[in-house]
């Protein structure tokens, strides 16, 4: 680790790095320790327990990016409300009964909000890595949409 060895009296000169565009980088010299100072604990060792799967997070959301995303949430619940009775709203005028319009739009809805749960919960849980749990989630919105879609397809034939 940095820092835990003493190598002797620091060096005190500057170590000049040159950058990529051909412009130098100085790095200061180390400050010298005062004498009554403690040095550095060492590490604890390691547990050899099974690492977590969440080990590889650099930290855990805050308070305010979980409101964020419940608003986010909200905001598209809303949005996705009206697209739900939109698509009712069509069906119904080409004629299909009201059990066939409110079956498919409901399923869109379901599709749709299942969608965007996995990617703002994704987002602000910062769970891009966890590819097998993300992987069913979104097999699980494809069934949703697959589903959807048949419902729609079938509404008309359904006439009043």
């Amino acid at each position: 680790m940095i820092g835990l060895r003493d190598d002797g009296p620091a060096r005190q000169d500057p170590i000049r790095v040159q950058m990529q565009g051909g412009q130098d980088f100085t790095i200061p010299a180390p400050q010298p320790t005062p004498q009554g100072a403690t040095p550095p604990m060492e590490p604890a060792p390691a547990r050899t327990t099974a690492p977590s799967p969440f080990s590889r997070l650099e930290r855990m959301s805050t308070t305010p990016e979980l409101l964020l995303g419940a608003a986010a949430l909200l905001v598209l619940a809303i949005v996705f409300l009206f697209v739900r009775h939109a698509v009712r709203v069509h069906l119904i005028n080409r004629r299909a009964t009201l059990d066939a319009a409110d079956g498919a739009s409901w399923m869109l809805f379901a599709a749709l909000m299942c969608t965007a749960t996995i990617l703002v919960g994704a987002t602000v849980g910062r769970l891009w890595q966890a590819w097998a749990g993300l992987t069913a989630g979104f097999a699980l919105c494809i069934i949703l949409f697959a589903v959807a879609l048949s419902l729609f397809l079938r509404a008309p034939e359904r006439r009043r």
